[in-house]
């Protein structure tokens, strides 16, 4: 199989927001069009899809950021999806591969996203692409029921 990989346009939007839908199982929530569009606008050479015969198969929202935790300029991976028919055959390794080019070409030495540990394939796909377990940990803290 053949994938090419580009920047997303926002005419991309509805076949990211499809492809979400079948990985999640779940119908979009109307932030997430608006949040695809400002990411977009904010950062669009971090915002990729990946297509195969001129298909949409695949999608990446990644950002240039630093100053939060103490953390120095990284590139952050916000959310990776491939459609469930085209999951491993290596779509999200060539989506990552194009953003690492802009990670370098952007001076970031550094990648970083979360992911549930609870999800073993995802945590795998990650470590076979070289991430390793971070120093810092998530906290979260459930809504007072007062």
């Amino acid at each position: 199989m053949s994938v090419t990989v580009r920047r997303m346009n926002a005419q991309d939007t509805e076949a990211v927001l499809s492809i979400n839908e079948k990985i999640t199982g779940h119908p979009h929530e109307a932030q997430w069009e608006s949040r695809i569009i400002d990411s977009l606008t904010r950062n669009p050479l971090g915002c990729l899809v990946a297509e195969s015969d001129g298909r949409v198969v695949g999608f990446v929202l990644a950002d240039i950021r630093g100053w939060e935790f103490a953390i120095p300029k990284s590139g952050w991976i916000e959310i990776v999806g491939v459609d469930p028919g085209y999951q491993g055959k290596g779509v999200a390794r060539a989506l990552i591969g194009t953003l690492g080019l802009y990670f370098r070409n952007n001076n970031v030495e550094k990648i970083l996203t979360m992911v549930n540990w609870n999800d073993g394939g995802l945590v795998g796909f990650f470590r076979a692409l070289g991430f390793e377990r971070s120093e810092f940990i998530l906290l979260e803290k459930e809504k007072s029921r007062t």
